[in-house]
């Protein structure tokens, strides 16, 4: 969708005039008495241009942006606020929007009381990884696609566990989200959670070992014919638990693991202090059903390894290298017996419970995007991205057309001097499409299987490389809130060729 001037100027003016309104708010917060430090208010304004040689932008210019950004649109304008109040020891009350053109990506209202958050609308956050803009992206939810409004309670810092002298912490989170109604399931409902427990032995060696899961699962929403899929509240216990819903009509429709889509990760975080540098590895394993959670694989498997170096003027502060596979997707065998496959030897010697088919699901086609966006890790590809480069071909009724790939990351920050900052990220992928094209459909045995000289898009598979350069100048003309950014992208492979700059000015304002 491109950014029409006409359409969007009254979104945007509104904004304006919301911004104004909570500029008055900071110019009155600094005029009270700010030792006390009952509020923090921060205000951002950007504008600038984003220019591409393509119709679409590349890789780094669209995505791991929170959704925000549209390719289409030569110019924009950019608003993020953050307030937060003190009310007393225990409660602390905050606020946020953000906006770039006619996209809305934060509007929120949260509390906290001591350790617990709650947090109502749009907010942005991740689950799984290192939280580091380094990474080509989480597993499970990134910062690729736009916030999908909520109602959360989560202990987002680790809390001890009692009589375990700080040695073993936990943390949490218990979700629910609304999906947006233009999507094959209409109105889908999303639950999620997450629990992760820590072994803390930093005061005594330096070494923080973690390790958890992230589990999602959509279910309810309105089908294309108007029937209204199973959400009562004892279908909920049962996502809740990781269970299917049974089908009204008694069948599976498909799939052994019933109504709902279910998905997530199991994660690994080993974080050690070498002096006055810090080594992280992050192992991530996603799962599709029960069958595919292994807290341990060599197969399909998220790995990042971050050096962080001491805060100081020094060219690289920050560098990490990543490598993701989802290949092999438990095998090639299918998911589930059919009418004409109902033995292994007729699986072609492979068990069932395979072709996982990360991110796409047989009933809620629109699978784990947001607004045609992947709400995980981007380099797995949607359909509707790929016809920007690729001639149209059967899309098998679901939005994801390249889940099969390996990739190498590698990502990098530094400054070059006190005011000029940097940040690198080089990604070479090789992509292999899904199983459902490979074998003309998820759960048959045709394309390459009965003709080797089939023809698919993704067949041989397909390399492509995507970088980016971004340097930020803080403090042009001696001015403290004003900095000027600039981003260079390019991608280049047997995908596509592209180019593409972003240039900005940014004014930022604190109160404290």
């Amino acid at each position: 969708m491109g950014f029409d001037i006409f359409e969007g100027l009254n979104l945007i003016v509104l904004r304006l005039f919301l911004f104004g309104i909570f500029l008055i708010l900071y110019k009155v917060t600094l005029a009270q008495d700010v030792s006390a430090k009952l509020d923090t208010l921060d205000l951002e304004i950007q504008s600038g241009t984003l220019i591409s040689s393509k119709s679409f932008a590349p890789f780094y210019l669209v995505n791991n942006q929170y959704g925000e950004v549209d390719g289409d649109a030569p110019v924009f304008l950019k608003g993020e606020l953050q307030y937060k109040r003190i009310i007393s020891d225990s409660w602390t009350l905050s606020s946020g929007l953000s906006f770039r053109n006619e996209r809305l990506s934060t509007l929120y209202l949260g509390a906290k009381f001591k350790d617990w958050e709650f947090n109502a609308g749009r907010i942005k956050k991740t689950y799984g990884g290192l939280h580091a803009d380094l990474s080509s992206g989480s597993l499970a939810l990134s910062e690729n696609a736009l916030p999908i409004p909520m109602l959360e309670i989560s202990l987002n810092e680790y809390k001890s566990v009692p009589f375990t002298h700080h040695y073993l912490k936990f943390r949490g989170s218990l979700s629910q989200r609304w999906m947006e109604k233009d999507r094959y399931i209409s109105k889908a409902l999303l639950h999620g959670k997450t629990f992760y427990g820590m072994i803390d032995l930093d005061d005594l060696i330096g070494l923080q070992i973690s390790s958890g899961i992230v589990h999602f699962a959509q279910y309810g929403g309105v089908s294309p014919q108007g029937d209204k899929q199973p959400s009562s509240l004892n279908n909920y216990f049962r996502v809740f638990m990781g269970r299917g819903i049974h089908n009204p009509d008694g069948t599976s429709a498909g799939e052994g693991n019933a109504i709902g889509n279910h998905l997530g990760l199991t994660e690994f975080i080993f974080k050690k202090r070498l002096g006055a540098h810090t080594l992280s590895l992050n192992y991530q394993k996603p799962f599709e059903d029960a069958g595919s959670i292994q807290f341990i694989s060599f197969k399909d498997f998220l790995i990042g390894l971050e050096w962080v170096l001491p805060e100081n003027e020094s060219l690289v502060n920050k560098f990490y290298i990543e490598v993701v596979r989802t290949k092999w997707q438990s095998g090639r065998g299918l998911p589930d017996p059919t009418d004409d496959i109902q033995t292994e030897e007729q699986n072609r010697n492979n068990e069932f419970g395979e072709r996982d088919d990360i991110y796409n699901n047989y009933l809620y086609r629109s699978g784990w995007t947001y607004h045609d966006q992947v709400i995980g890790n981007p380099l797995i590809l949607t359909y509707k991205r790929t016809l920007n480069f690729l001639e149209p071909y059967p899309d098998y009724g679901v939005a994801i057309a390249n889940n099969r790939l390996s990739a190498l990351h590698i990502g990098i920050e530094g400054r070059f001097t006190s005011k000029i900052t940097y940040k690198g990220l080089l990604t070479y992928s090789k992509n292999f499409g899904t199983y459902a094209g490979l074998y003309e459909g998820r759960f048959n045995w045709g394309g390459i299987d009965r003709d080797p000289n089939f023809e698919y898009v993704f067949l041989p598979a397909k390399k492509q490389w995507y970088t980016s350069i971004e340097v930020d100048y803080k403090q042009v003309f001696d001015l403290k809130p004003l900095s000027l950014n600039i981003r260079l992208a390019n991608d280049f492979g047997q995908l596509y060729q592209a180019v593409g700059f972003e240039l900005s000015v940014r004014y930022k304002l604190s109160n404290y």
